[in-house]
């Protein structure tokens, strides 16, 4: 989750869903990797409306060892990646991956690589970019990350190389060292720990003072690789998304345009970005604006140089994932409060419909969806399972999965 000092008091405002009630639209899991069993009452019924219907599945236990903001990619051998948090929320929490080579059914670890892999991208000719997520400022408008690549189809990866981000007028802002972190007892220490060894290299060659962030998608066309990433321009009031390209194989990234602003902008800004080529040509990007607040999209219809104004969207909440079906439907999560898909039929976001839930328990409602065989979504969760009131549990975490079946059909009478 983004966070930034100045906005550190509205920060705790958003946490708030952690004290949500455990219950309702999903049905409870329990049970280990194998697949909790839900009785009759509990398993979510299949829906039918215009044109689409919905069935949500059983619940799994996919890993005790995760306590929250799971993301899924699917490769184009079939493979599946998971990345997910291993600490609670906070700056540089550290993230690590699992693979699944037979649709989610089974998982084995992945081999470590970047300290926050949130963000990943396959091109056309297999190549397969992920970087972490963080960049440092080596001078104003240049700044240092670190990603890893494979020039196998994903099968193997090799890094971590440097990878540097040109954006002007970017309010970077150094990471506070341990001895002004805030005094331990205060409700905000929890979201503090001192810049992981991984960031040493790094700063050394640039500064401690942060700069954009890559999140989730990255997209490749003809050799040309787009991402957008999220920050602050001097005087912004709130996140700003941005579009950069890179032509070099992500070894350098330049900035195109600003996808998404509003000076004011209620909740956080514009941030979390899901960026994605669609059907009809044109580039789309669902952006989170804040928990229970409207999710937000804009559309370019020249590669990225402009883009439409911000567009609310029936979904609300945080970290959106988007994903093409198949059967020409893209799906969408969203959530915060519980977890839910939208849907669009025509594959390119012009209308949403369809909200359909799929639980509501204490959760980051982070979630991934990858299309593992044809009308059949993986949605990958986490689920806390401390006692409402409590402080949470990070122990009692877990990564869980459902299959969401999805068929274009006929409305039932």
């Amino acid at each position: 989750m983004p966070i930034r000092n100045q906005s550190i008091a509205r920060s705790v405002s958003r946490r708030d869903f952690l004290a949500l009630p455990v219950g309702l639209a999903g049905a409870v899991v329990a049970g280990e990797a194998a697949g909790a069993r839900l009785s009759a009452a509990e398993r979510p019924q299949p829906k039918t409306a215009a044109g689409l219907a919905i069935a949500v599945g059983e619940h799994r236990v996919v890993t005790r060892e995760a306590v929250r903001e799971p993301q899924l990619f699917k490769l184009r051998s079939g493979d599946l990646l998971l990345t997910f948090h291993v600490q609670p929320d906070r700056h540089f929490a550290e993230r690590r991956g699992m693979r699944s080579s037979d649709g989610g059914r089974t998982w084995r670890a992945e081999p470590k690589r970047g300290h926050r892999e949130q963000a990943i991208g396959q091109g056309a000719d297999g190549t397969v970019l992920a970087p972490d997520i963080y960049t440092f400022e080596r001078r104003p408008g240049e700044y240092v990350g670190s990603f890893f690549r494979s020039t196998d189809g994903g099968a193997t990866f090799a890094g971590p190389f440097e990878t540097v981000v040109r954006v002007n007028r970017v309010a970077s802002e150094a990471y506070p060292t341990p001895e002004h972190f805030p005094p331990e007892g205060h409700p905000l220490r929890k979201f503090y720990q001192p810049l992981p060894a991984y960031y040493d290299a790094i700063v050394r060659q640039a500064s401690e003072r942060r700069g954009p962030t890559f999140w989730r998608n990255l997209v490749e066309r003809d050799g040309h690789w787009l991402t957008a990433m999220h920050c602050h321009f001097h005087a912004d009031g709130g996140y700003r998304t941005i579009l950069v390209d890179s032509r070099d194989g992500g070894k350098t990234w330049s900035f195109v345009s600003t996808i998404a602003y509003r000076y004011l902008a209620p909740g956080d800004g514009f941030c979390e970005p899901a960026l994605m080529w669609v059907p009809d040509g044109s580039l789309l990007c669902v952006m989170r604006c804040g928990g229970k607040l409207p999710l937000a999209q804009c559309r370019s219809l020249d590669q990225g140089k402009t883009w439409s104004t911000p567009e609310p969207l029936p979904g609300h909440g945080v970290d959106p994932d988007l994903h093409l079906m198949s059967n020409g439907v893209l799906a969408c999560t969203f959530g915060r409060p519980g977890l839910h898909l939208m849907f669009s039929l025509d594959g390119c976001g012009r209308k949403w419909s369809h909200l359909t839930p799929i639980g509501e328990w204490r959760s980051s409602t982070y979630m991934g969806i990858a299309e593992v065989a044809p009308n059949e979504l993986l949605l990958v969760y986490d689920r806390n399972e401390s006692p409402v009131g409590v402080e949470s549990d990070p122990a009692k975490s877990y990564i869980g999965s459902t299959l969401v079946r999805v068929t274009r059909a006929a409305p039932t009478e």
